[in-house]
């Protein structure tokens, strides 16, 4: 799966861009989807959906790139059960990244 393949914006798990250097830190950017009750069906479509919301906002801020990002299943505080609505949130640090050159 390619996680906005439609955005020019690199997103990456690791705290740096393989070949890149980081210019400065934009801060903490995020993205949710509801996954729906019980929290199990489609939660890689949802998730890809979470990512394509945070590269949204992180071409907003003019990044070129989230790091460290990561991926958390939100469970309704106090509630449990399948007739509970999840989320997916994602989170990660926006960059601007130094200008190539060659």
């Amino acid at each position: 799966m390619t996680w906005g393949k439609d955005s020019p914006v690199v997103v990456t798990t690791t705290n740096f861009v393989p070949g890149r250097e980081i210019e400065s830190v934009l801060g903490l950017v995020s993205g949710a989807e509801k996954l729906g009750r019980g929290g199990t069906n489609n939660v890689e479509e949802k998730a890809a959906e979470s990512i394509d919301r945070l590269t949204a906002a992180v071409e907003n801020i003019g990044a070129d790139a989230v790091i460290d990002l990561r991926i958390n299943p939100i469970q309704p505080s106090g509630q449990h059960g399948s007739d509970q609505n999840y989320s997916v949130f994602c989170y990660g640090t926006a960059v601007k990244l130094k200008t190539e050159t060659f």
